[in-house]
């Protein structure tokens, strides 16, 4: 029997290959594996950070070997020669180790003194910091093999030895990022002997725990693009098929959950738990620091990633459901086979966990709790989904996740009443009373599955009826469970819109259109007063 390589074997195959150099490297060095009093801390600083800098050194040297083999090749085949060439990364620290005695990995305090003797590279009389001897053999062993398997695709020498010359210098650049980054933020075009881990900008700030999590987000970021790219160049329909599927009205919404709890902690922090001044200080100063922006962003991030692995595993069990109710989906138009669709699934939920623990264990937590709520809600046997008011509320909990998560990137302390009660349970209540909205476009799928709704249960007129009632006690339930009675009349203004739109407009898709609009409008306008009421 024969076993063909695929994605997953790849992953987990680059996977063990770098974290076996990670080992190396930390053990090698001397230094403790793991801190017994924050082992926490070293698996984070050195596996994440060291793994997170060799996958994107593999994905970006498997790209140059496609761009100048193209022709002959396709891009899973380099990606597949790429992470067998991986193994080279373990001769480094042996080389060092055994050959030379010693071995000490650190970044290029001179970043630009390499740029300048990088013609030296392999030059064994010229001593390079942060490029030890193993690493140069490493690297050249890489060129020599990247050119013979380019000459072997393509018959032609010059193209062969750019490429080479290509793959050589890409890991020598990606090493240089970081302390190229931090000495331009720190002393702008005024680069010299700079040690790395004194350079504030990988020190400043808490939203981001650890200089090695800061780094190793950078490289996650990147990752992210590169192996976009590469899909995207392997399969442009696939890649567009998943794009376009991205439900990019819900993902706004959670995006708007998300900034909503980072906000309402931002104006109104729970000063007790902080430890001290400092920290409050700081924390109404945060938008001057680049590092936890950048923290903010990879959040919201991991936060869109966790949305769409749920989108595609609901999808997946919702087969039989959107045959009849929605046939523009990937898996019913066939624009994608259902094994790369669940692979993608699972990557969007490794990557999302993978950028929430380099930020902090507490936003971990919840963007876990997120996945794992999606799975409860869309995967048989329990699937949710299939119950009425069920399935309402674990929707709106997982809503209410989204919304606290978004506290904890800027409070690592985490309690429950970090966000008052009253608003905690106010919101439960809303969502699960609103989303009885979203059965109405799945009407007839749902009525073929025998999945329990208000529409399944009265019919289509008596689901509509039942649904705008629902919707009109949310609207005017809100200012009252959240402490906002002076909105009241707004808020039937705002219901008696919604009944003109529902009454009115009789095209479906233009109702849905101004349903949404006036949702965001309602809700931003709402949680507006609800940030700055206490601040």
């Amino acid at each position: 029997m024969s076993y063909k390589s695929n994605a997953e074997n790849i992953f987990l195959g680059v996977l063990a290959i770098t974290t076996v150099r990670d080992f190396l490297e930390v053990a090698l060095e001397g230094k403790i594996l793991l801190r017994s009093d924050d082992p926490m801390y070293s698996l984070k600083n050195y596996f994440l950070h060291f793994n997170s800098f060799y996958f994107l050194v593999y994905a970006l040297m498997s790209l140059v070997l496609y761009f100048f083999a193209r022709k002959k090749t396709s891009v899973s085949e380099c990606f597949r020669v790429g992470a067998l060439a991986m193994i080279l990364i373990w001769i480094g620290p042996l080389f060092d180790y055994f050959i030379l005695g010693a071995f000490d990995m650190i970044y290029p305090r001179d970043p630009l003194n390499v740029v300048v003797n990088i013609h030296r590279l392999f030059d064994p009389n010229y001593d390079f910091e942060g490029l030890s001897c193993g690493m140069r053999v490493e690297i050249f062993l890489a060129g020599v093999g990247g050119l013979v398997y380019l000459w072997y695709k393509t018959r032609r020498l010059f193209p062969s030895f750019c490429g080479a010359i290509c793959l050589v210098l890409t890991p020598v650049a990606l090493g240089l990022l970081i302390p190229f980054l931090t000495q331009y933020y720190e002393y702008g075009f005024h680069f010299g002997y700079h040690p790395l881990y004194n350079s504030v900008l990988l020190h400043q700030g808490f939203v981001v725990h650890g200089t090695g999590c800061k780094i190793a987000l950078l490289y996650l970021f990147l990752c992210l693009m590169v192996f976009s790219l590469a899909y995207y160049v392997r399969n442009p329909r696939f890649f567009l098929a998943i794009f376009s599927n991205c439900r990019w009205t819900r993902s706004v919404h959670y995006l708007l959950l998300f900034v909503a709890g980072l906000i309402y902690v931002y104006h109104n922090p729970p000063i007790p738990d902080l430890s001290n001044t400092e920290d409050l200080e700081y924390l109404m100063t945060i938008w001057n620091h680049p590092s936890d922006i950048f923290g903010i962003f990879m959040a919201s991030v991991s936060i869109l990633l966790s949305f769409q692995s749920a989108v595609i595993f609901n999808d997946i069990y919702d087969y039989d459901i959107d045959i009849v109710s929605n046939a523009d989906r990937p898996l019913v138009s066939q624009s994608i086979s259902l094994s790369e669709y669940m692979l993608i699934g699972k990557l969007f939920a490794i990557i999302a966990l993978t950028v929430s623990f380099c930020i902090s264990e507490t936003f971990f937590f919840f963007v876990l709790l997120y996945l794992l709520l999606s799975f409860l809600y869309s995967t048989p046997p329990f699937r949710l989904r299939n119950y009425f008011l069920i399935s309402n509320v674990e929707l709106a909990t997982i809503f209410l996740v989204t919304f606290h998560a978004g506290a904890v990137v800027l409070i690592s302390d985490y309690r429950f009443d970090i966000i008052p009660i009253h608003i905690t349970f106010g919101l439960l209540l809303i969502y699960a009373l609103a989303l009885t909205v979203k059965d109405s476009k799945d009407y007839e799928g749902d009525k073929k599955s025998n999945v329990q709704t208000l529409y399944t249960l009265f019919g289509r007129k008596g689901g509509d009826i039942m649904t705008a009632i629902f919707v009109c006690c949310a609207i005017l339930l809100t200012p009252i469970l959240l402490h906002l009675t002076h909105l009241l009349f707004y808020s039937v203004c705002v219901c008696l819109l919604f009944l003109l739109i529902i009454v009115v407009i009789r095209n479906s898709r233009s109702k849905e259109r101004f349903v949404v609009l006036l949702y965001y409008f309602y809700v931003l306008s709402m949680f507006s007063f609800l940030i700055f009421k206490h601040e």
